[in-house]
Protein backbone atom coordinates (compact mmCIF):
# COMPACT_ATOMS: atom_id res chain seq x y z
CA UNK A 1 0.00 0.00 0.00
CA UNK A 2 1.77 3.45 -1.43
CA UNK A 3 1.84 6.55 1.16
CA UNK A 4 -1.10 7.84 -0.39
CA UNK A 5 -3.32 5.26 0.41
CA UNK A 6 -2.42 4.22 3.87
CA UNK A 7 -3.34 8.45 4.66
CA UNK A 8 -6.52 8.37 2.74
CA UNK A 9 -7.64 5.24 4.89
CA UNK A 10 -6.21 6.76 8.33
CA UNK A 11 -8.16 9.92 7.70
CA UNK A 12 -11.12 8.18 6.79
CA UNK A 13 -11.59 6.55 10.03
CA UNK A 14 -10.57 9.19 11.88
CA UNK A 15 -12.54 11.38 10.48
CA UNK A 16 -15.60 9.00 10.71
CA UNK A 17 -14.86 8.51 14.44
CA UNK A 18 -15.12 12.62 14.75
CA UNK A 19 -18.61 12.68 13.43
CA UNK A 20 -16.96 14.53 10.49
CA UNK A 21 -19.39 15.36 7.22
CA UNK A 22 -16.81 16.16 4.24
CA UNK A 23 -13.72 14.33 4.08
CA UNK A 24 -12.54 14.97 1.05
CA UNK A 25 -11.99 13.44 -2.87
CA UNK A 26 -10.89 9.54 -3.25
CA UNK A 27 -10.31 8.62 -6.74
CA UNK A 28 -11.87 5.00 -7.49
CA UNK A 29 -11.95 2.47 -9.75
CA UNK A 30 -15.30 -0.05 -10.83
CA UNK A 31 -13.94 -3.89 -11.15
CA UNK A 32 -17.05 -5.73 -10.86
CA UNK A 33 -20.49 -6.98 -8.92
CA UNK A 34 -20.96 -10.28 -7.07
CA UNK A 35 -24.88 -10.58 -6.57
CA UNK A 36 -27.94 -11.38 -8.19
CA UNK A 37 -29.70 -9.79 -11.01
CA UNK A 38 -33.44 -8.76 -9.74
CA UNK A 39 -35.84 -5.85 -10.19
CA UNK A 40 -37.41 -3.25 -7.76
CA UNK A 41 -40.03 -0.71 -8.07
CA UNK A 42 -37.62 2.14 -8.34
CA UNK A 43 -35.13 0.15 -11.40
CA UNK A 44 -35.22 -1.98 -13.95
CA UNK A 45 -33.30 -5.71 -13.58
CA UNK A 46 -29.99 -5.15 -13.26
CA UNK A 47 -26.69 -7.16 -10.82
CA UNK A 48 -27.75 -6.45 -7.31
CA UNK A 49 -24.80 -7.20 -4.82
CA UNK A 50 -21.22 -6.00 -3.34
CA UNK A 51 -19.37 -3.91 -5.98
CA UNK A 52 -15.62 -4.24 -5.56
CA UNK A 53 -13.68 -1.23 -6.07
CA UNK A 54 -9.80 -0.73 -6.15
CA UNK A 55 -8.05 2.69 -4.80
CA UNK A 56 -4.40 3.64 -4.82
CA UNK A 57 -3.69 -0.03 -6.32
CA UNK A 58 -6.00 -1.26 -3.20
CA UNK A 59 -9.61 -3.42 -3.75
CA UNK A 60 -12.60 -2.48 -1.63
CA UNK A 61 -16.17 -3.43 -1.28
CA UNK A 62 -19.08 -1.35 -1.59
CA UNK A 63 -23.19 -1.41 -2.15
CA UNK A 64 -25.09 1.35 -3.89
CA UNK A 65 -27.09 3.80 -2.04
CA UNK A 66 -28.76 5.50 -5.26
CA UNK A 67 -30.79 4.26 -8.04
CA UNK A 68 -30.90 7.00 -10.21
CA UNK A 69 -27.81 6.40 -11.75
CA UNK A 70 -25.22 3.22 -12.48
CA UNK A 71 -21.69 2.91 -11.85
CA UNK A 72 -18.81 3.96 -13.87
CA UNK A 73 -18.10 1.61 -16.62
CA UNK A 74 -14.64 -0.19 -15.87
CA UNK A 75 -13.27 1.16 -19.62
CA UNK A 76 -13.68 4.91 -18.26
CA UNK A 77 -11.15 4.48 -15.30
CA UNK A 78 -10.74 5.94 -11.80
CA UNK A 79 -13.46 8.45 -11.47
CA UNK A 80 -12.99 11.40 -8.50
CA UNK A 81 -15.58 10.85 -5.36
CA UNK A 82 -16.54 13.40 -2.60
CA UNK A 83 -15.94 11.13 0.86
CA UNK A 84 -18.15 11.93 3.54
CA UNK A 85 -19.72 10.30 6.60
CA UNK A 86 -23.46 9.61 6.87
CA UNK A 87 -25.55 10.91 9.93
CA UNK A 88 -29.25 11.35 11.11
CA UNK A 89 -31.52 7.98 11.17
CA UNK A 90 -30.12 6.64 7.99
CA UNK A 91 -26.75 6.66 9.42
CA UNK A 92 -27.74 5.27 12.79
CA UNK A 93 -30.10 2.55 10.55
CA UNK A 94 -27.03 1.50 7.92
CA UNK A 95 -24.36 1.84 11.28
CA UNK A 96 -27.52 -1.23 12.65
CA UNK A 97 -27.49 -2.78 9.65
CA UNK A 98 -23.79 -3.59 9.25
CA UNK A 99 -22.56 -4.18 12.62
CA UNK A 100 -25.45 -6.68 12.93
CA UNK A 101 -24.91 -8.74 9.70
CA UNK A 102 -22.07 -7.34 7.82
CA UNK A 103 -19.78 -10.03 8.56
CA UNK A 104 -21.63 -13.00 7.76
CA UNK A 105 -22.81 -11.85 4.57
CA UNK A 106 -20.45 -14.21 1.88
CA UNK A 107 -23.41 -15.89 -0.62
CA UNK A 108 -24.28 -13.81 -4.20
CA UNK A 109 -27.86 -14.54 -3.15
CA UNK A 110 -26.79 -13.06 0.78
CA UNK A 111 -25.13 -9.94 -0.98
CA UNK A 112 -28.09 -9.24 -3.06
CA UNK A 113 -30.29 -8.90 -0.15
CA UNK A 114 -28.14 -7.24 1.77
CA UNK A 115 -27.79 -4.45 -0.93
CA UNK A 116 -31.88 -4.58 -0.90
CA UNK A 117 -31.92 -3.68 2.73
CA UNK A 118 -29.57 -0.57 2.21
CA UNK A 119 -31.88 0.30 -0.90
CA UNK A 120 -35.33 0.50 1.51
CA UNK A 121 -33.40 2.37 4.17
CA UNK A 122 -31.87 4.70 2.08
CA UNK A 123 -35.31 5.33 -0.46
CA UNK A 124 -37.95 4.43 1.81
CA UNK A 125 -40.00 7.71 2.69
CA UNK A 126 -43.66 6.57 3.63
CA UNK A 127 -43.88 3.36 5.42
CA UNK A 128 -42.33 0.97 8.34
CA UNK A 129 -38.85 -0.77 6.71
CA UNK A 130 -40.46 -3.42 4.65
CA UNK A 131 -38.60 -4.03 1.43
CA UNK A 132 -42.70 -6.14 0.41
CA UNK A 133 -44.41 -2.31 1.30
CA UNK A 134 -44.08 1.76 0.59
CA UNK A 135 -41.61 3.91 -1.83
CA UNK A 136 -39.12 1.13 -2.70
CA UNK A 137 -40.30 -2.41 -2.85
CA UNK A 138 -38.48 -5.86 -4.24
CA UNK A 139 -39.76 -6.66 -7.45
CA UNK A 140 -38.10 -10.05 -8.12
CA UNK A 141 -35.10 -12.14 -9.36
CA UNK A 142 -34.32 -13.11 -12.42
CA UNK A 143 -34.24 -17.06 -11.55
CA UNK A 144 -38.06 -15.99 -12.13
CA UNK A 145 -38.57 -18.26 -9.11
CA UNK A 146 -41.58 -17.64 -6.18
CA UNK A 147 -39.86 -19.09 -3.69
CA UNK A 148 -36.17 -16.98 -4.39
CA UNK A 149 -38.47 -14.46 -4.46
CA UNK A 150 -39.85 -14.83 -1.03
CA UNK A 151 -36.41 -16.04 0.27
CA UNK A 152 -34.83 -12.95 -1.00
CA UNK A 153 -37.16 -10.52 0.52
CA UNK A 154 -37.28 -12.27 3.86
CA UNK A 155 -33.76 -12.30 4.29
CA UNK A 156 -33.16 -8.47 3.54
CA UNK A 157 -36.15 -8.11 5.88
CA UNK A 158 -33.93 -10.04 8.95
CA UNK A 159 -31.21 -7.85 7.80
CA UNK A 160 -33.84 -4.27 8.60
CA UNK A 161 -35.42 -5.88 11.44
CA UNK A 162 -31.64 -6.69 13.02
CA UNK A 163 -30.56 -3.09 12.01
CA UNK A 164 -33.39 -1.65 13.88
CA UNK A 165 -33.02 -3.62 17.19
CA UNK A 166 -29.03 -3.37 17.20
CA UNK A 167 -27.64 -1.67 20.27
CA UNK A 168 -24.35 -2.47 20.73
CA UNK A 169 -21.17 -0.90 19.91
CA UNK A 170 -20.65 0.08 15.81
CA UNK A 171 -18.11 -2.03 14.48
CA UNK A 172 -17.39 -0.12 11.18
CA UNK A 173 -16.15 3.30 10.06
CA UNK A 174 -18.84 3.82 7.33
CA UNK A 175 -18.26 6.38 4.14
CA UNK A 176 -20.49 7.56 1.11
CA UNK A 177 -18.84 7.75 -1.55
CA UNK A 178 -20.39 10.45 -4.57
CA UNK A 179 -20.30 11.52 -7.72
CA UNK A 180 -22.70 13.95 -9.98
CA UNK A 181 -22.40 11.16 -12.61
CA UNK A 182 -22.84 7.95 -11.28
CA UNK A 183 -24.30 6.39 -8.43
CA UNK A 184 -23.19 7.15 -4.83
CA UNK A 185 -21.66 4.01 -2.59
CA UNK A 186 -21.69 3.09 1.47
CA UNK A 187 -18.33 1.64 1.86
CA UNK A 188 -16.75 0.49 5.52
CA UNK A 189 -13.95 -0.16 7.10
CA UNK A 190 -13.58 -1.94 10.63
CA UNK A 191 -13.32 0.61 13.66
CA UNK A 192 -9.92 0.11 15.23
CA UNK A 193 -9.57 -0.87 18.91
CA UNK A 194 -9.22 2.75 20.63
CA UNK A 195 -5.61 2.66 21.44
CA UNK A 196 -5.05 2.55 17.59
CA UNK A 197 -6.08 5.77 16.93
CA UNK A 198 -2.65 7.46 18.23
CA UNK A 199 -0.87 4.87 16.15
CA UNK A 200 -2.88 6.26 13.51
CA UNK A 201 -2.41 9.58 14.28
CA UNK A 202 1.27 8.93 14.51
CA UNK A 203 1.17 7.40 11.52
CA UNK A 204 -0.35 10.27 9.70
CA UNK A 205 2.30 12.69 10.78
CA UNK A 206 5.12 10.57 9.45
CA UNK A 207 3.81 10.92 6.30
CA UNK A 208 3.11 14.10 6.56
CA UNK A 209 7.03 14.55 7.60
CA UNK A 210 8.23 12.24 5.31
CA UNK A 211 6.26 14.42 2.39
CA UNK A 212 7.70 17.65 3.60
CA UNK A 213 11.18 16.04 3.42
CA UNK A 214 10.95 15.44 -0.35
CA UNK A 215 9.03 18.59 -1.15
CA UNK A 216 12.08 20.19 0.62
CA UNK A 217 14.68 18.34 -1.55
Amino acid sequence: MNAYSKTLIATLALAGAAGAQALGNVSIEYVSTSGVELSTTLTDEFLSGAMQYTAGGQSFAAFCIELAQTHAPSALGSQIYTASSFGGATGVLLQGLFSSNYGSVSSDFQKAAFQTAIWEITHEKTAALDVNAGTFQFGWTSTGSTADDSALASLANKYLSDAQGYQGDAKYTLTRLSNPTYQDLVTVSSVPEPGSYLLMATGLMAVGFMARRRQGR
